[in-house]
């Protein structure tokens, strides 16, 4: 495909970087994707063919080399050296995070968060689907594990891996509400549920925004420390519940979203 028209697909202009790509990408993804073309699946899998094809040129546009030495007086030699050795990492961290995301977003497109709804229809599958996506997302981020990164590459290797990790255990989870005669038990189970139900929104917001979230209230910050809150009574005041376990992965799912939420923070100033 022809640079011209694979730009104009993805709606990017030649000084494109490769954020702008993947965004753009992950977006129109959204909207040519069979699931969301009901009654026009032929139609959504040659947009998808396309759409796939005008990432790959870009994606070479971007990588090979061309656009630096398109750049007035950059000596083609040398600046492809420097740039194929400084992006190299970077071309395949982004495709590893595009497939983490691609599964986190298929996880709460279909609302799976919702234990029993994965097993319901369509959704049983779109539970494996987005497990996958996770499973080859986190292979492709372990793959990266090597000597000559940088050590901000390695921040940000090991805080996305972390992540990924941890969210994959939550989506394992298959804790949901059970009426209870013990007012303990019950008491530990909405501190739990308050806890995740912050937290997904919190997730939802952070990566996905408009996408995923139709009424807001609060920003994700907001709900991040309202999620800690929650999960933090369980573990401190119903510690022996037998929501305990779910809790603390909770927690620690928490723990490493923080930590990529401060790190996109570094990475955008």
């Amino acid at each position: 495909m022809e640079l011209a028209r694979a730009l104009k697909i993805l709606k990017l202009t030649h000084s494109c970087t490769l954020d702008s790509l993947n965004n753009s990408f992950r977006k129109l993804a959204k909207i040519y994707h069979p699931d969301s073309n009901i009654g026009r699946e032929s139609w959504a899998n040659r947009a998808m063919t396309e759409l796939n094809l005008a990432y790959e040129t870009v994606l070479d546009y971007l990588t090979s080399g061309r656009k630096l030495k398109a750049t007035k007086g950059a000596s083609p030699r040398t600046s492809t050296k420097d740039f194929t050795r400084k992006y190299d990492f970077q071309i395949r961290f982004s495709r590893a995070i595009n497939k983490v995301l691609d599964g986190i977003y298929t996880y709460y497109q279909y609302g799976l968060n919702n234990v029993p709804l994965r097993y319901e229809g369509v959704r049983r599958f779109r539970y494996r689907d987005a497990l996958g996506s996770l499973e080859e997302g986190i292979s492709q981020l372990e793959a990266l594990q090597v000597s000559s990164l940088t050590d901000f590459d390695r921040v940000k290797l090991r805080t996305f891996t972390d992540f990924a990790k941890a969210f994959f255990q939550n989506m394992h989870i298959e804790v949901f509400y059970t009426p209870s005669t013990d007012p303990v038990e019950e008491r530990a189970y909405w501190h739990y549920y308050n806890g995740s139900m912050h937290l997904d929104y919190a997730i939802k917001d952070a990566f996905f925004g408009d996408e995923l979230i139709q009424v807001r209230d609060g920003s994700y910050a907001d709900k991040m420390e309202l999620s800690n809150k929650e999960l933090m009574t369980v573990i401190a005041r119903y510690n022996q519940s037998g929501y305990i376990s779910e809790t603390l992965l909770k927690a620690y799912l928490l723990e490493t979203f923080t930590r990529v939420v401060n790190l996109l923070h570094r990475m955008r100033h």
